[in-house]
């Protein structure tokens, strides 16, 4: 393919005009990179844009951490180019191959004259920033909330009015948007705050007139915080003025909303630890329900903190095996404790620890053999009062009933290994279906002995050539959606045209890790810890785990993100509009559907051959 061709498809050239990129492409020199020499031609022709047409190679910063993997179509240099800073950061060379590079002063002429051109590497750069900073904290998350910007936590446009509104008109106001306070603009500017303090001690105590207008009662030029400083900032100002209500302000001293001490509480609650102890110390049902009803407004808060995607579906899934735990408790309570050994299993998002808003319940009881009718019945009320608690909670029912108020559900060690041994011998489409659910277990109550007994007796089942092999020829039907000339396919409804990344992409990685994990006999359930598992073992190469990891990461920090943007509207959860996506995220989405489908063939060449 000629330099022309391959910047057609590249971005953001592919947003040049063609005279533009036909210019582009006269710049470029071509260079053949290689473990020997990539940093000496990194280090000699700087500063410049670096486009990888071939071979792979990795970006690591100075300290050794891994940035981001880079393939054809991929490009480096443009942080030294847009800062001037010194190239600190290193090439390890994976596969050698040729780099198209394009000089400094090529690309500034390309920022100058094309804006989209520009825009799009200010936010590659910003991504890259970030990334840098994930890599710096080894992956962690900031756990200090008093970091956060004021104007993150304002959800609300702030309510206001004039100094001349009459104090009736001021109180029906506040009444109906359920507030304990209200701005006081005047042409744009902040000139003061009334509060439900000042309506009762310089109105109604002082027996004036309701026709007062503001002015005679609100205070004037309050302490106010910039949007831009942190929760730190607002809550030292609170403190030092003994006031609970404190307006947030622009750099022009235009209100922006309100931040009030119930607001920095919440930012203190939505800590994990309050979230678990507050469900752990529900005493009643009800209590329970109430507590559970917090997490989603917790949860987004949270999750706009946190720089891993997957701490956040570890503790959806945290707060869930606490909800569980508790109702267990409370289900023992009325009851009487457990009449024989068993486990609450939890399968799926839940099992994986990879849960979302949106997940629903996949759950079920492991019990011991020779069972009395009487025991039965005990824990079929046990699995029907934990099921309908957590719906009660907010975790939806399962829609295809995997859950433990299910009789079939529920079962003894014998029963399901007998159903194990029937599936993987005889591996029908709704068997297939079923493994792929319930081999994603984890023991929420009685993870001892008894548990892990009997999930290594379900590994060893699972090692059947014939059952791996259909299950590969199943992950492979399902198609990526990538079309001709690396086009998106999507599917028309109601939303637009729209990608279910869910089903195309995440669940498509769970399927494939869980094959390859099958295989190795292990039992660990989260699709990270079985890449993890497998990096040493000769099923999958070093290369290919990484690649699935990433985009795993990727997948499910976008499917977060929309989740986040769409929470409380009807629109789908799991689908999303590619052409909404910046330039950036479409091409990082494309390249995980590349991955993917690889993967899909890796995964065909080396089971499908088993099935029949």
């Amino acid at each position: 393919m000629e330099p022309d061709q391959f910047l057609v498809d590249c971005p953001p050239f592919d947003g040049l005009s063609q005279s533009q990129r036909q210019w582009a492409v006269s710049q470029l020199q071509s260079v053949y990179m290689n473990e020997a020499n990539c940093n000496d031609i990194l280090q000699q022709m700087r500063p410049a844009l670096f486009i990888v047409r071939s071979g792979a190679f990795d970006l690591r910063g100075a300290d050794g951490w891994l940035i981001e993997r880079l393939e054809s179509g991929d490009l480096f240099g443009y942080p030294s180019l847009l800062t001037g800073r010194e190239i600190v950061n290193r090439l390890k060379t994976i596969e050698d191959g040729i780099v198209y590079v394009l000089p400094g002063s090529a690309f500034d002429r390309l920022r100058n004259v094309s804006k989209n051109f520009e825009h799009y590497f200010i936010r590659a750069h910003g991504e890259r920033l970030l990334t840098e900073q994930r890599s710096d904290s080894g992956g962690g998350e900031s756990s200090d909330w008093t970091e956060q910007s004021v104007g993150s936590v304002i959800t609300k446009s702030p309510v206001s009015l004039s100094s001349t509104t009459g104090i009736q008109q001021a109180a029906e106001l506040m009444s109906e948007h359920g507030i304990s306070s209200v701005l006081v603009v005047d042409e744009g500017q902040l000139v003061g705050i009334l509060t439900d303090r000042d309506l009762r001690n310089r109105v109604i105590a002082q027996g004036l007139s309701y026709d007062v207008n503001v002015a005679a009662v609100m205070t004037q030029l309050p302490e106010s915080v910039q949007e831009n400083r942190s929760l730190l900032d607002a809550l030292t100002t609170m403190t030092a003025t003994n006031v609970h209500h404190l307006p947030v302000v622009n750099s022009r001293n235009q209100p922006v909303g309100m931040v009030t001490a119930t607001d920095l509480i919440r930012q203190q609650r939505s800590e994990p630890v309050y979230l678990i102890s507050a469900i752990r110390k529900a005493t009643s049902r009800e209590q329970l329900v109430t507590e559970a009803q917090k997490i989603p407004d917790y949860l987004q808060t949270f999750a706009n903190r946190v720089k891993r995607t997957a701490v956040v579906g570890q503790l959806m899934a945290s707060l869930t095996d606490g909800m569980t735990r508790q109702l267990i408790q409370l289900y023992e309570k009325d009851c009487g404790v457990a009449p024989a050994q068993y486990a609450w299993l939890a399968f799926g998002s839940q099992g994986r620890e990879d849960q979302t808003l949106s997940s629903d319940q996949d759950n079920g009881l492991l019990l011991s053999n020779g069972l009395s009718d009487k025991q039965k019945d005990w824990f079929k009320g046990l699995g029907e009062y934990v099921c309908e608690g957590l719906h009660e909670c907010g975790v939806p029912l399962c829609p295809g009933n995997i859950m433990a108020s299910n009789p079939e559900c529920r079962g003894t060690t014998d029963e399901w290994l007998q159903r194990f041994k029937g599936w993987t011998q005889s591996p029908t489409p709704k068997a297939l279906m079923y493994c792929q659910i319930f081999f994603d277990s984890r023991a929420v109550v009685g993870n001892g002995p008894f548990y892990q007994s009997y999930r290594e007796q379900v590994a060893e089942l699972a090692q059947n050539d014939m059952f791996l092999g259909n299950l590969a020829m199943l992950v492979n039907k399902i198609s990526v959606p990538l079309g001709l000339f690396n086009r998106f396919r999507t599917e028309d409804s109601d939303d637009g045209d729209t990608i279910d990344i869910k089903r195309y992409g995440i669940a498509l990685i769970n399927d494939i890790s869980r094959i390859y994990a099958l295989q190795a006999g292990l039992t660990v359930p989260g699709t990270p810890d079985r890449l993890k598992a497998l990096e040493s073992s000769q099923l999958l190469s070093r290369r290919d785990n990484q690649s699935l990891l990433e985009a795993w990461q990727f997948l499910t920090q976008l499917r977060l993100n929309h989740q986040l943007a769409v929470w409380n509207t009807d629109k789908p959860k799991n689908a999303l509009q590619p052409d909404e996506l910046s330039t950036l995220s479409r091409r990082q989405l494309k390249s995980a559907f590349k991955i993917i489908k690889q993967a899909q063939q890796g995964v065909g060449l080396k089971f499908s051959r088993q099935g029949y």
